[in-house]
């Protein structure tokens, strides 16, 4: 049994299909018995009088038929219920009734019985007002009794309403008094009474409390309060004249004081008085509660991290002696079924509730004080207190056989606590928890390529329809598991459609979450990466533990590119190629890449290929004699997924081993790095030029705002040309803006593969290791991000430099020093040649015998500048200068590669000198 769980007394379905909100629950006495009884009227219009009894065991709707005193059917929608002394000469209470046109006030009767059915209720009426406009809400009060009535002075309560338009029509019993219509009041909002300061307080259309005197109200509207000629009143159903419209003569009031709340207010409620104490006023809203003072001054205010749906006020219990500093104390139901019982901005309990409250009631049941009235919007009512049932069994008494002696005690724990804090301090102690549930992803390529007006490029002007792959994806597991979620992540400019998947619950091994997700190219943009991540994660049944696996498929390359048919022998000047040697004959081209094949047996010692959305070729020669696979195209970048491909797929078949001969391209990889860094700094200025523009825009747009609002009739000045001028300024800007992102980010694509080939032919030339070329990866990332502050030529330039600073230092003793500090500066203030110098260094030193992972034995052997980089074990290579590897008009080196008449031999030469006679064959071609 849950300690904080709302004990339920009594409970009662009002109705059936009818609808309840805020203000159609109202719990009071009709006499001066305490105990009180639940009144609730229905937006079908009908009304219902309860007097709880108790719930019983043998009771399985938990209530009584005869808990039931009355039910009517008053006709029309039922907008608020109010009791109180609305005639003027009874002494008891009667309900006020606010339909969507109309006031009534009924007098309850009950008459004693004089057979076996015993007593008898009624609803009779005593008068009503109609309305010729739609009401919204009503409070009741002692308006104008000048802050002298209180609770236990009440002779009187006048009724104030509310209409949808802001208007207040307050009427003294039959007789009609004022009608006014209040500022800035354009929707209404929640309303009430401050007796102390005779005020109506409400909330503005604009978010605003504010409190209205009424007098100044009354005075505004030029009503007469000892007229009796404004009565429209009908007595006992007596046909009357339509209400009175608001004046247009009146007076403007302006609030007495106002309160900015900055959201909407859900209800409003207020203290009650006692004596000369001064009133609270709570004001529920959305996300806030605040309390004000009754002269507008803010107590406090509380955030909250949940949805409330309505609140109560309830300190009606403060003693005399707690007047002088009463506290506040009220209950706020929220939409998940909670009650918040809180005092001055502090939650002292919470209770969950079966349904989401409406309203919220503390009555007095049965001579039970405090108890709990809550109304749901389907009509569940409940009264309900706080706490649990009582412990039926007793508290065993402990024998003395069982009674603890404490210094042994005292003596376990202290040995535990040792033993706690040195499994703490031991760092592999790993407590592992055994998952039973085995997931398992699998999956199934179709191979199946389609081409939908779906799958196209998102820019417009750019003219190309994709293919389109769609994989389907199964999710088995052993055992029963919970929230499974499938994500998918690819790179760009590839996408994934859904990239998110519930697939909810899978149980057993029969059940199995199938899911197909479609890829496609969506930027003419040079990818990098074709690598998609597949995660699931999912909740095990019996622990309940969130645990995520991960698997990775390789998208095939025709999604990206496609064969294009042109002479292999037509090259262009100034494009760069690669040359890679092999242990091994050459390979069948259409069989290393059979998605690409036309099926032309040509193609065996030659392929041409291009980007969707691009007009750079990338052609993949081949020569049988001399053993040499060679990528050549217009640009560095393009080279890298076919060249790394090609490598991937050769060594998958057989233990081939590669070696590059040739400088590595580090000119068009700088050029690459200088255009990125170029259109970086273009789009910051044409940012700081748009913000000033803007700034210059919205000053002309105040200037001109002035002249207009100006009585006296002025030249502009040219403002407006100017603000025109201004205008097209900015959009211009925004134009170029675009496009200087748009180029970014393909400049950004063209970096990352070229930093990818940088590290492979590095990692090839040199033959790092595993751990070397993984840390190389690292350092020269190809993760490139232009929406940060710290872009990618600081984050490679604090890496490169730190590299070089440590691991790759000429001597031991080369001390860290200060590390320069890039975040967080402007892009302009990046000096990119020095990064180039830090990333020529570095490739010069790995090629020296460098190696990026440190260790204690490595340093012990490299302690002098001379031979900090003469071991050869990593690299055999004639050390060359750094120069580019495009072609040149006259340069004729290879060209007849694809029909296998090259005269050099290639074969993997371990020795320096054959390295040294490979190289210098290549010059002399």
């Amino acid at each position: 049994m849950s300690l904080f769980k709302a004990r339920e007394w009594w409970s009662c379905q009002v109705g059936s299909g009818e609808e309840f909100d805020y203000g159609c629950l109202k719990v009071g006495s009709f006499t001066e018995n305490p105990n009180n009884k639940i009144i609730v009227g229905s937006h079908q219009g009908i009304l219902r009088i309860f007097n709880p009894s108790g719930s019983h065991v043998d009771s399985m709707s938990n209530n009584y038929a005869s808990d039931l005193l009355l039910e009517k059917n008053l006709g029309m929608p039922i907008i608020q219920i109010e009791i109180g002394k609305f005639v003027s000469s009874s002494p008891m209470n009667q309900i006020a009734v606010l339909f969507s046109h109309k006031l009534s006030i009924y007098d309850y009767i009950e008459q004693a019985g004089v057979t076996e059915h015993g007593r008898q209720f009624d609803l009779e009426l005593n008068y009503e007002h109609n309305m010729n406009r739609p009401t919204f809400n009503m409070c009741k009060g002692q308006f104008g009794s000048g802050g002298r009535g209180n609770k236990e002075s009440s002779d009187c309560e006048y009724i104030c309403v509310q209409t949808l338009d802001g208007v207040l029509f307050v009427f003294e019993y039959e007789r009609q008094t004022m009608i006014k219509s209040l500022p800035h009041t354009y929707l209404p909002g929640p309303i009430c009474y401050l007796s102390r300061s005779d005020a109506i307080v409400t909330v503005s259309s604009n978010y605003h409390v504010e409190c209205y005197k009424y007098q100044a109200l009354a005075i505004a509207s030029g009503a007469d309060h000892g007229s009796s000629s404004n009565n429209d009143a009908r007595r006992k159903g007596l046909d009357i004249d339509p209400s009175l419209s608001v004046s247009q003569s009146s007076k403007k009031v302006l609030p007495d004081w106002s309160f900015n709340l900055g959201e909407c207010a859900l209800g409003i409620q207020t203290t009650q008085r006692i004596r000369n104490a001064s009133q609270t006023i709570l004001v529920l809203g959305e996300r806030n509660l605040f309390c004000l003072t009754d002269n507008g001054q803010l107590i406090f205010m509380s955030k909250f991290e949940y949805n409330p749906s309505t609140f109560v006020v309830y300190n009606s219990e403060v003693s005399q002696s707690d007047a002088s500093n009463p506290s506040v104390r009220y209950i706020i139901g929220t939409h998940s079924r909670t009650l918040f019982i809180a005092q001055d901005g502090h939650i002292r309990w919470a209770a969950h509730v079966d349904s989401v409250p409406v309203q919220i009631e503390v009555a007095t049941i049965q001579d039970i004080r405090g108890m709990i009235c809550t109304l749901s919007e389907t009509g569940l009512l409940q009264c309900c207190y706080l706490g649990t049932d009582p412990v039926s069994t007793s508290i065993p008494t402990i024998m003395s056989s069982t009674m603890i002696n404490v210094e042994e005690a005292e003596e376990q724990l202290t040995k535990l606590n040792k033993q706690i804090k040195q499994a703490m301090n031991d760092p592999t102690l790993v407590v592992k928890r055994k998952s039973n549930a085995q997931v398992t992803i699998q999956i199934d390529d179709t191979n199946q390529f389609s081409t939908t007006d779906e799958t196209r490029f998102q820019r417009h002007d750019v003219e190309s329809t994709v293919p389109s792959l769609c994989v389907n994806i199964r999710v088995k597991s052993s055992e029963a598991i919970q929230n499974t979620l499938l994500t998918v992540h690819v790179h760009t400019p590839l996408c994934a459609q859904p990239n998110e998947i519930r697939m909810g619950h899978i149980g057993g091994i029969s059940a199995i979450g199938t899911a197909s997700i479609v890829f496609w190219m969506r930027d003419d943009l040079t990818p990098w990466n074709l690598e998609a991540t597949f995660t699931v994660s999912y909740n095990t049944m019996s622990d309940n533990v969130c645990q995520t696996i991960q698997k990775s498929y390789k998208l095939p390359i025709k999604l990206v590119a496609r064969s294009y048919q042109q002479p292999i022998s037509a090259t262009t000047a100034d494009q760069c190629k690669i040359t890679l040697g092999a242990n091994k004959p050459v390979a069948d081209l259409n069989r290393v890449f059979p998605e690409l094949s036309t099926g032309d047996t040509n193609q065996q010692q030659g392929l041409t290929v291009r980007f969707y959305g691009s007009v750079e070729n990338v052609s993949i020669l081949a020569s049988s004699k001399s053993q040499k696979y060679r990528f050549q195209s217009d640009s560095l970048a393009s080279i890298w997924l076919f060249s790394n491909l090609l490598i991937e797929r050769l060594s998958a078949s057989s233990s081939i081993e590669f070696e590059f001969g040739d400088p590595l391209p580090l000119n068009d990889y700088f050029s690459i790095i200088d255009r990125h860094y170029e259109l970086r700094v273009e789009c910051e200025q044409i940012n700081s030029t748009l913000e000033i523009s803007s700034k210059q825009f919205r000053a002309i747009q105040k200037r001109l705002l002035s002249k207009f609002k100006d009585k006296t009739p002025s030249l502009l000045d040219n403002l407006d040309i100017l603000l025109e001028n201004t205008n097209q300024q900015i959009l211009a800007l925004a134009d170029r803006y675009e496009q200087s992102r748009y180029e970014l980010n393909r400049c950004s694509h063209d970096l990352s593969c070229a930093t990818k080939l940088i590290c492979l032919l590095l990692k090839i030339s040199v033959s790092l290791s595993s751990d070397n070329a993984q840390l190389l990866n690292a350092i020269l990332s190809p993760v490139t991000s232009d929406d940060n502050e710290q872009g990618w030529e600081e984050t490679v330039d604090a890496a490169v430099n730190y590299a070089l600073r440590t691991v790759l230092a000429r001597s031991k003793s080369a001390e860290l020093g200060s590390m320069p500090s890039t975040i967080g500066n402007s892009t302009t203030n990046m000096d990119i040649n020095k990064l180039k110098k830090r990333i020529q260094t570095l490739c010069e030193r790995l090629e020296k015998g460098g190696s990026l992972v440190s260790s204690s034995s490595t340093r012990e052997t490299n302690l002098s500048p001379d031979s900090a980089y003469s071991s050869t074990s990593l690299s055999t290579r004639k050390e060359k200068p750094i120069a580019s590897n495009r072609r040149k008009k006259d340069d004729d080196e290879d060209t007849e590669i694809p029909n296998g008449d090259h005269e050099d031999v290639f074969r993997m030469l371990p020795s320096t000198n054959a390295r040294k006679q490979y190289n210098n064959e290549d010059d002399d071609n």
